[in-house]
């Protein structure tokens, strides 16, 4: 039976278990006065959104929770005045806000084959998030010199991706854009919508290349069945025996070390079967990010350690994507007795 998220379970969960000290962590003390918050607050059984709102102190942002009945909490971009409904973001100047990546499940509806749709998940299809955890965090760091990544689940469908590093939160929109282009090989809208095209692999960006078939062309190659890999050698006239087929993922699982040149040993060029193959793999397992919450940068993000007034599961921090159990993720009723 489905459990109902009452007042009393909010704010007695943020007066006593919800730790204000850890979400300073995230965006710091300084300039906190001008950093600016969202809450889906209910007042009278309706559920409204509010927004340019801002506190002097952490305290008083912690009692705002409690006194308030809050649904859902979001954290905004620092300006350079308080935001308020006299000084709205609109029309005060931006300063910063955190990196943030935004990967929900319902985004690959249109290639999950396990007949989970929308909020749903299982754990064949919960791996799709694994791999553009790992992914991402690996090109981060790698390619692009970040160190201070925080992977938070959202307390429904997905994850967010905070990337803490100081000098990332002062990127404006276009250098955002540039970084979300050098991730994006699925084009067009998603979330159960046909995508536009996928594009071609890089040849000159060598390590994110080594990287796009080291980490997802394996795990797709480890995911697929002889059949449905067999399948899509049908639709080009490759002619492999399906035993071969067979062989191919065999030597794809056990293989310690899988990049671009292990895909050419490994994959037969039968009537370009493997041009095939690479659009197939990016197309169903590559990530895909909701580009909108990296690139606004006036745009409000979940608060971690929050309450998800949907499903009153806790947004908790992500240690290992790979150990994570997103079944059985605490929720606030396993605080409040």
């Amino acid at each position: 039976m489905k459990q109902v998220l009452s007042k009393k379970h909010i704010s007695e969960y943020y007066a006593n278990h919800f730790d204000i000290d850890s979400i300073m962590l995230y965006i710091g003390l300084s300039d906190f006065k001008n950093r600016e918050f969202g809450f889906v607050v209910e007042d009278n059984n309706k559920e409204r959104f509010v927004r340019n709102i801002s506190f002097d102190t952490s305290i008083m942002l912690k009692e705002y929770m409690v006194a308030n009945n809050v649904k859902h909490a979001y954290i905004g971009a620092v300006y350079n005045k308080p935001p308020s409904n006299k000084n709205p973001i609109g029309k005060i100047k931006w300063i910063r806000r955190e990196l943030i990546f935004d990967l929900d499940i319902d985004e690959y509806d249109e290639v999950r084959t396990c007949g989970c749709k929308g909020d749903e998940y299982c754990i064949d299809c919960w791996s799709l998030i694994q791999d553009a955890v790992i992914f991402i965090e690996k090109t981060m760091r790698e390619d692009f010199g970040m160190k201070q990544i925080q992977w938070i689940f959202s307390g429904r469908r997905g994850v967010h991706g905070w990337i803490l590093d100081r000098e990332t939160q002062f990127y404006d929109q276009q250098v955002r854009i540039a970084i979300l282009n050098y991730l994006t090989f699925v084009q067009g809208k998603t979330s159960g919508e046909k995508v536009d095209r996928v594009d071609a692999l890089p040849t000159e960006a060598k390590p994110l290349r080594n990287r796009i078939y080291s980490l997802i062309a394996k795990s797709y190659l480890s995911h697929i069945s002889p059949k449905e890999l067999y399948e899509i050698s049908k639709e080009i006239d490759a002619k492999i025996s399906l035993k071969s087929l067979e062989t191919i993922i065999k030597r794809v699982k056990m293989s310690k070390e899988f990049d671009y040149n292990s895909y050419n040993i490994i994959i037969p060029q039968n009537n370009n079967f493997r041009e095939k193959l690479s659009q197939e793999m990016i197309y169903r397992r590559f990530p895909r990010i909701d580009r909108k919450v990296t690139m606004d940068t006036r745009r409000v993000s979940r608060m971690p350690y929050s309450i998800h007034g949907k499903t009153g599961k806790i947004a908790v921090e992500i240690k290992d994507i790979l150990k994570f159990d997103p079944f059985n993720s605490p929720s606030v009723w396993e605080y409040v007795k």
